[in-house]
């Protein structure tokens, strides 16, 4: 198994993409720039996220650590190559919750991985669960001397045997009287002492920085809501001096516009008739001009008949004479001669090749008379005028000519009824309105006007109308609920809130550096809180032992399981020697998990008691690689080894010997350290 990318929501990461290449991988982050954040994202996308865990008041859950800082969903995709084939495996958040939503699939074809779930994902890809994984394959410098459970177990499970009861007893209460001295009796020991101190010494620092970002942030504050309240004063004045001088102005401007406009057009609509009187006069006028137009057309039609009927008859009959003297039978024949011309070649030389003159074979002669046919049907195609008919039918004319003739003079008497009745009611409606009206020139005059005079109306009810909108649109910006004056109150209590906000922000900046004051000098309890964690780290270094060994130690007086032992001591001797750079030649994993060291031409063995703070440091590395390496290829595939600042005790001597170490182990398989410092 090897990574190849890893990107997600998650923490500081931001979206950002991590690539992995074969081999050894060394990424430098500074402090803070999200090294173990890239650990427990790579942890959390193989085993899930715990939702369940709850924040204690010593450390953070997942959940809550990692809660991805610029707001988006957790969520998570990384890019393994997994039995010789890419696998994307994603985890987002959804409706099962943070991170709950789980997909694995075939990078080259898409597939869904069945054998992985959202569950057993990690245990698949490693052969171990989490904490296994966390206590092998994933090491963190600051974290190397604790061993969790999963771990002890399995290598005491491969440690050798050997040791006989009463060395068991003695070691056992040995460890019973160390674990004593460092923790008491219901943590009343050393080790609660400086855990009290340190958690107070914690809460001070906590508070300082705390408060100083608010004092910053208040600061920063400082002069940009200055810098608004400049703004606001300026942006309050001009739009009052605005509202004076611009909208009152022009509210009483259009407030007279509209009244005169309101009183002239209640005159115009005062001179007109009733709109049912207007309407019926409009409808009348209009019906007297369609008859009128009527009874004209129709004593046109009557004197052209009257006048040009005997010519009209003529012209029929000279047509039908015109064309009864042509004759129209006649064939107009056109002959191809080309076509004709080949016509005969192709049947001279279908006679030819037929009795044998022209030896050309036995189908030529049918293909020469087929081509023959041919040509002599195109010499003939089109050569005939069609005959043309005659241009009209002269019967059905004269027929219609005299109907015409017969019917014009009754479409004129009904017409002229139909004028005469337009032309009453006319009179009748102009009557209704103005009844000095006596005949239909009269009529039509008046009502002629008194369109005009309502299309005037109407036009200058639109200009009214116009002019009233504007009023009305002013008289709602400038009124009591106007937007106008609503703009004006508004800039107005703005400005009154950014002066409070300016007041409150200097007040806020002088509690916070009292309380500040109050807690201490931030300095002094740095220097407290270093020295509590070095002597706390301590302490929790030799319960973990205590306990690992001790642990160790009950297991394996039940259960003898040395089948493995020389692999992890021949491996963890191979890495202490390399580590120390040949100091250290020979390491003995005893059956309690005790680890003894011997140095190069020393005929003394030494406990990890015995050994400086930096040894240590090696030897348990050169344990947890070992234990990596035996435990975790056990399914035939290589889990990728993660180390957060391993070598953060080292000094260069040490740490250019830890990163020739793991360029050797990167040979086996994938090596990430992830590292604030670059070797010398």
């Amino acid at each position: 198994m090897k990574f190849i990318s890893a990107q997600g929501n998650f923490g500081m990461m931001g979206g950002r993409e991590f690539t992995f290449k074969d081999g050894f991988n060394v990424i430098y982050m500074p402090n803070e720039g999200g090294k173990t954040t890239l650990c427990d994202f790579l942890r959390v996308m193989l085993y899930g996220l715990n939702t369940a865990r709850r924040d204690s008041k010593k450390a953070l859950s997942d959940k809550t650590k990692y809660c991805p800082q610029d707001g988006s969903p957790m969520s998570g995709r990384i890019q393994i190559e997994w039995k010789g084939r890419p696998v994307t495996i994603s985890r987002t958040t959804g409706r099962g919750g943070l991170m709950q939503e789980f997909s694995a699939r075939w990078a080259d074809t898409n597939e869904e991985c069945l054998e992985l779930t959202s569950r057993d994902c990690g245990r698949t890809l490693t052969g171990v669960g989490e904490q296994g994984y966390q206590s092998s394959a994933l090491i963190d410098g600051t974290d190397l001397t604790m061993a969790t459970e999963e771990l002890d177990e399995r290598m005491l499970a491969l440690s050798s045997t050997g040791d006989n009861a009463a060395a068991y007893a003695r070691a056992v209460s040995q460890l019973d009287r160390w674990r004593l001295e460092l923790k008491g009796s219901g943590g009343r020991g050393k080790l609660g002492e400086v855990e009290t101190e340190l958690e107070q010494v914690l809460d001070g620092i906590n508070r300082i920085d705390r408060l100083q970002s608010e004092i910053d942030a208040s600061e920063a504050r400082l002069p940009q809501v200055q810098e608004q309240l400049e703004a606001a004063e300026h942006d309050y004045e001009q739009t009052y001096e605005e509202f004076n001088t611009v909208y009152i102005a022009k509210r009483e401007r259009t407030e007279t516009e509209e009244r005169r406009a309101r009183e002239e057009l209640q005159e115009r609509r005062a001179m007109l008739p009733e709109p049912r009187r207007l309407a019926a006069a409009e409808q009348a006028k209009k019906s007297y001009e369609q008859a009128d137009q009527a009874v004209k057309a129709a004593d046109q039609e009557v004197r052209f008949l009257r006048d040009h009927f005997e010519d009209e008859w003529d012209k029929i009959n000279r047509a039908e004479d015109d064309y009864s003297a042509h004759d129209y039978g006649t064939s107009d024949i056109r002959i191809r001669w080309w076509s004709m011309l080949v016509a005969i070649v192709m049947g001279i030389l279908a006679v030819l090749s037929l009795f044998k003159v022209l030896p050309l074979g036995d189908i030529m002669p049918y293909l020469f008379s087929v081509l023959a046919v041919v040509f002599l049907i195109v010499t003939f195609i089109g050569s005939t005028k069609e005959l043309s008919g005659p241009p009209m039918d002269f019967d059905d004319e004269r027929a219609k000519l005299e109907r015409r003739r017969q019917t014009a003079g009754g479409k004129y008497t009904q017409a002229a009824e139909k004028f005469e009745a337009a032309r009453e009611k006319l009179i009748d409606a102009a009557q209704a309105i103005e009844p000095e009206v006596v005949n239909e020139w009269q009529a039509l005059e008046m009502i002629t006007d008194l369109m005009m005079q309502h299309a005037e109306c109407d036009a200058f009810e639109k200009k009214y109308l116009a002019i009233r909108r504007e009023y009305l649109e002013i008289l709602e910006l400038t009124g009591p609920q106007g937007t106008a004056r609503a703009n004006v109150e508004n800039k107005k209590q703005t400005l009154a809130e950014l002066r409070e906000e300016l007041t409150e922000l200097r007040e806020y900046i002088a509690q916070c550096k009292g309380k500040s004051e109050a807690i201490g000098v931030r300095e002094e309890l740095i220097a407290r809180r270093d020295l509590l964690t070095v002597e706390r780290r301590d302490i929790m270094w030799h319960l973990d032992a205590i306990a690992a060994a001790k642990d160790a130690l009950v297991k394996a007086n039940t259960e003898l399981t040395g089948r493995m032992s020389p692999e992890i001591n021949r491996y963890a001797q191979e890495y202490l020697t390399a580590l120390t750079d040949g100091k250290y030649t020979e390491l003995t994993l005893g059956r309690s998990f005790e680890a003894e060291c011997r140095a190069e031409n020393s005929a003394a063995a030494l406990d990890a008691l015995k050994l400086s703070s930096g040894t240590r440091d090696q030897l348990y590395l050169a344990l947890r690689l070992a234990a990596c390496k035996v435990l975790l290829d056990e399914n035939g595939e290589s889990v990728p080894l993660v180390l957060d600042d391993p070598f953060l005790t080292y000094d260069d001597e040490r740490t250019a010997c830890g990163m020739k170490l793991l360029r050797q182990i990167a040979k086996e398989r994938q090596v990430i350290l992830l590292t604030c410092k670059r070797p010398a």
